[in-house]
């Protein structure tokens, strides 16, 4: 009998130590959305689409509103995965290397030669990371930081298990021909074919395709239930809300929406859509009882893109914007013919129905407020406390030596910080001496912010001639405190605050061990 007692106790005594060992390493799970604008949730101020399941996780946790991320997806992701700002992390590939493969427009070994860069190589990522303290690690949606993956590159990154899309140009659309489990391809027969290098991106899909946002949540859902006794890390990439505006009928929540037109009826739809997401995923922790030994951090890429719902310069890709001041409008159907074409100079006057920068100039692609400011919320019960909400500055480099922090890594090379003392209230909290964005593809050049100031190499709207495509840029200086909407340039009234910003952006872009 006293043996048995003993043998029991010891059994307590494992089952103990091994549930202190679990409990001492919090799942993490990153949502990170694609062109999510901050202005259109209702944590940051929205009125007119609702986002019930994000507002819930803002009242529950930290909300940041002085958030960074870099000013299009693909910087900003390698900035995600790897610590590293835009000027010292991995360049990306073409894009649509991976559709032009599909259907017969390059071969493998063209494909090859293009997609494997060495950039990418000898970087240290988020998923080995994670890997190395004893995580699964599972990356979901749209996949790497591009523009074109592969499977062995996404293994490389650390990542266990991957669903989802290689290619960002073929995230564009919602309803692929096909998505990779692993690696493997998986058809979706009634979805359109792909027969050229852009895919079909219909507005509202039919009821026998598949909307690919169901097939993520479907796979992330899945995971949380298989590695529910087991520390993971899961990024959640889903590519809403990004353009051309695509929605299920089924989803198409605010159809016939009176004063809308059906471009906002279906961006609006694709808002709720990424909210219901959010919901099935914060339930499926709570249903396995994981939510308080869980992470969730919830934030984005880039700034707001209107162009997925507001009728803008149809010829471009880039925002190579013909603004009417007169009208107030960037809506090309509404630009008066005679006019002379001018670039937008990124201020808003009322434009956008939806405000998703709130105001702040500049959209995607724009190096200005509006395109890098991003939404970012954190939840962890009992060690966050709720509705927090902070000015604190952190930015998209930030999130590897967070996650790092959590799990009790030390990371050596990086350019972000850890802002867990912020979220955990406690501890000395390091600030950055400064923030940095290289644009690598965009409107706005490379850009600095230190103590309230902002220079940025911006698109000089005077000088510039739209009708030749002559592109000159300026230095332009602004103090964000006093003008957070960057109307006021500084930089002739202050040369010497220039004069030494330039010199740290000139040093940031140079390789990382010179730069430190």
């Amino acid at each position: 009998m006293k043996l048995f007692i003993y043998n029991l106790f010891l059994l307590s005594l494992l089952i103990s130590n091994a549930f202190a060992q679990k409990s001492e390493k919090p799942n993490v799970l990153l949502i990170y959305c694609d062109d999510l604008g901050p202005g259109v949730l209702g944590s940051y101020g929205q009125k007119l689409i609702a986002t019930p399941n994000i507002d819930k996780l803002a009242k529950e946790g930290m909300l940041f509103t002085s958030a960074y991320g870099s000013n299009v997806c693909s910087p900003a992701r390698a900035s995600m995965l790897t610590g590293l700002h835009n000027g010292h992390a991995p360049r990306h590939t073409p894009g649509g290397l991976q559709n032009e493969l599909s259907i017969g427009a390059i071969d493998q070994t063209t494909f090859d030669k293009k997609v494997t860069i060495k950039s990418n190589q000898g970087h240290y990522y988020i998923g080995q990371m994670a890997q190395s303290a004893g995580y699964s690690t599972a990356y979901i949606g749209k996949l790497g930081f591009g523009y074109s993956d592969t499977k062995e590159m996404i293994d490389s990154y650390g990542f266990d298990y991957h669903v989802g899309l290689y290619d960002a140009v073929m995230c564009w659309s919602f309803y692929p021909p096909y998505y990779r489990l692993n690696g493997e391809t998986i058809p979706l027969p009634n979805n359109p074919k792909l027969t050229k290098r852009e895919p079909n991106c219909p507005l509202v899909g039919e009821e026998n395709m598949t909307y690919v946002e169901d097939v993520w949540v479907e796979h992330a859902l899945k995971y949380m239930e298989e590695k529910k006794d087991e520390p993971f890390f899961m990024i959640y990439a889903t590519q809403l809300p990004h353009g051309p505006a695509s929605i299920a009928p089924k989803d198409f929540k605010y159809k016939g929406h009176e004063g809308w037109t059906k471009k906002e009826q279906v961006f609006a739809s694709m808002i709720y859509k990424l909210d219901q997401s959010v919901g099935k995923l914060l339930d499926k922790l709570d249903e396995l009882n994981l939510s308080d030994n869980t992470v969730v951090i919830f934030t984005g890429d880039n700034g707001h893109e209107p162009q997925s719902y507001v009728n803008m310069n149809p010829n471009a890709k880039d925002p190579d914007i013909v603004y009417d001041y007169s009208s107030n409008t960037f809506d090309q159907s509404k630009v008066k013919k005679e006019k002379k074409k001018e670039y937008w100079n990124g201020h808003h006057q009322g434009e956008d129905i939806f405000e998703g920068t709130q105001g702040r100039r500049g959209i995607k692609r724009h190096n200005h407020e509006g395109g890098i400011n991003i939404p970012y919320i954190a939840k962890w019960p009992n060690h966050i406390k709720s509705g927090k909400e902070s000015d604190f500055i952190i930015t998209d480099y930030d999130i590897m030596p967070t996650v790092a922090d959590l799990m009790g890594i030390d990371l050596e090379v990086t350019d972000g910080i850890s802002y867990l003392p912020t979220l955990l209230g406690k501890g000395k909290q390091k600030s950055h001496d400064f923030i940095f964005f290289k644009c690598t593809t965009g409107v706005s050049q490379d850009v600095i912010i230190k103590d309230g100031w902002k220079l940025i190499n911006e698109r000089d709207v005077e000088k510039s001639d739209f009708e030749t495509q002559q592109k000159v840029y300026k230095w332009a200086l602004y103090h964000l405190d006093k003008d957070p909407y960057e109307k006021k340039d500084l930089a002739a009234k202050y040369p010497e605050k220039v004069k030494e910003l330039k010199a740290l952006i000139q040093q940031q872009n140079q390789p990382l061990s010179r730069a430190n």
